[in-house]
């Protein structure tokens, strides 16, 4: 297998896109939102996917797609979100290319701002409760996430 895959992914609130975009630009190769590729093929929204057959289905189409992108002789720069390295199976074909972290260098302060103005978040605690309970929740999410990316933050 040839993997030529740089996977961008990072902290919740961190600009993984903007950074992912930047990349493929200056490498003068694809970008593929891995994402937005789940849901053309399968016609549901990631929200929906998950609701309806539960993250473990998800992982597996993250799974799928990173295998098949990681097949193609061709380098490529792939945006996901964290998710992605908790499964062993992509984490090995992660592993055989690079991996790009976004958002070690940010302050919990500014990853809050720049998550509380996405419109477009999976995560169920950025739409219940008090503002308090939510950053509670973002706090509790970005130490697992610290832990994932190996202490960075």
């Amino acid at each position: 297998m040839s993997n030529k895959l740089t996977i961008v992914t990072g902290y919740f609130g961190a600009p993984v896109l903007k950074v992912a975009e930047e990349l493929a630009d200056k490498e003068n190769c694809p970008l593929v939102i891995l994402d937005r590729e789940i849901e053309k093929r399968d016609g549901r929204t990631i929200r929906r996917l998950v609701m309806m057959e539960g993250e473990h289905s998800y992982r597996n189409h993250e799974y799928e797609h990173l295998a098949e992108l990681a097949k193609a002789d061709e380098t490529m720069i792939v945006a996901c979100g964290d998710g992605v390295l908790h499964d062993e199976d992509s984490r090995e074909i992660i592993d055989a290319g690079k991996l790009v972290i976004v958002g070690g260098d940010m302050s919990a302060d500014d990853l809050w701002a720049a998550a509380r103005q996405l419109t477009d978040s999976y995560h169920a605690f950025m739409s219940f409760g008090t503002d308090e309970e939510k950053r509670k929740a973002f706090d509790g999410l970005l130490e697992r996430q610290r832990i994932l990316f190996g202490g960075k933050l």
